[in-house]
């Protein structure tokens, strides 16, 4: 799945390592600064469910998808 972290640089980086905690993180991009005089940036990520967690408690009753 691709998502994208939008907040100050060091917001994206506390939330880019809480969200690999839980999701196995492929790629993630540099952070894209926003227009005008914004302190605020983007950050790009590409991150996978966890095998061992598809099918779990959370998953419960729904189909496996590659």
């Amino acid at each position: 799945m691709k998502l994208r972290l939008h907040g100050t640089p060091e917001e994206c980086r506390e939330a880019l390592e809480r969200v690999s905690t839980v999701l196995h993180v492929v790629s993630t991009s540099d952070p894209f600064p926003d227009r005008g005089a914004s302190v605020l940036v983007r950050v790009y990520l590409e991150a996978r469910v966890p095998e061992d967690t598809i099918g779990g408690a959370r998953g419960r009753g729904r189909s496996k998808r590659p």
